[in-house]
C-alpha cells in the first residue's frame, strides 16, 4: 500500500493531522486542512498554503507522483481549484499550496480547519498517513510552480529561503500564542 509522509511546518498543523477525524488507513483520499483564515476577493486567484511538505511512497518505498484534487464539498463555495487538479511530482519537497479562484461577486473567507482539497495517490489506490520529522532530499527539492526551469543552485537557495520563512512563521505563531495566553 502507498504511504503519504507528511512533514508539518508547525505544531498547530501537526495537531490537525494527528487528530484527523475523517481519514482511515487505506482511504483513497486524505482531506487537507486550511491552516490560516484567508479572504479571497471576487475574481481573485489566491495561493492557499497548506502548512506542510510531503512525499508519497509506493509499497516498495519509492517516491511517486500524487495529486491534489478538490473535495466535492468545494462546490458549495464560490471557489474552484485554479488548475483543476494539482500534480505533485515525486521529487517535490516544498510547501504544498492550492491555487483557488473566487468565481462569484462576493468575497469568500476560508477558515482554519476547513477542508476543500484532498491528497490522492496517482494510481487511485488507498494509502496510509505517516507524520514525519524530516523528508528525504531530492534534486527537485522545494521548487514549485514554474521552478523546473531553475538551476540546481537556484533551487537550493529557494529551499534555504523557504526553511527560514517557515522558522520565522513558527516563531511568530509562538509569540502570538504566548501573548494571547497572557491576556
Amino acid at each position: 500500500m502507498n504511504t503519504l509522509q507528511v512533514l508539518p511546518f508547525s505544531e498547530e498543523t501537526r495537531a490537525l493531522y494527528e487528530g484527523h477525524g475523517t481519514f482511515h488507513d487505506g482511504d483513497s483520499g486524505l482531506d487537507l486542512f486550511i491552516i490560516q483564515e484567508t479572504t479571497i476577493l471576487p475574481g481573485e486567484t489566491k495561493f492557499l498554503k497548506l502548512g506542510f511538505s510531503a512525499s508519497m511512497r509506493n509499497k516498495e518505498g519509492k517516491a511517486i507522483s500524487w495529486l491534489i484534487m478538490p473535495r466535492s464539498s468545494i462546490s458549495k463555495t464560490p471557489l474552484r481549484l485554479a488548475n483543476s487538479v494539482g500534480l505533485i511530482d515525486a521529487g517535490y519537497r516544498g510547501e504544498l499550496m492550492a491555487a483557488v479562484d473566487n468565481i462569484k461577486t462576493e468575497p469568500f473567507t476560508v477558515k482554519r480547519g476547513d477542508r476543500l482539497f484532498q491528497a490522492v495517490a496517482f494510481n487511485g489506490e488507498g494509502f496510509n498517513l505517516q507524520l514525519v520529522d524530516a523528508l528525504d532530499e531530492t534534486s527537485r527539492g522545494a521548487g514549485g510552480y514554474g521552478s523546473t526551469g531553475q538551476s540546481k543552485e537556484e533551487r537550493k537557495k529557494e529551499r534555504n529561503n523557504e526553511k527560514e520563512r517557515n522558522n520565522e512563521k513558527e516563531s511568530e505563531n509562538k509569540k502570538q500564542n504566548c501573548s494571547a495566553e497572557s491576556t
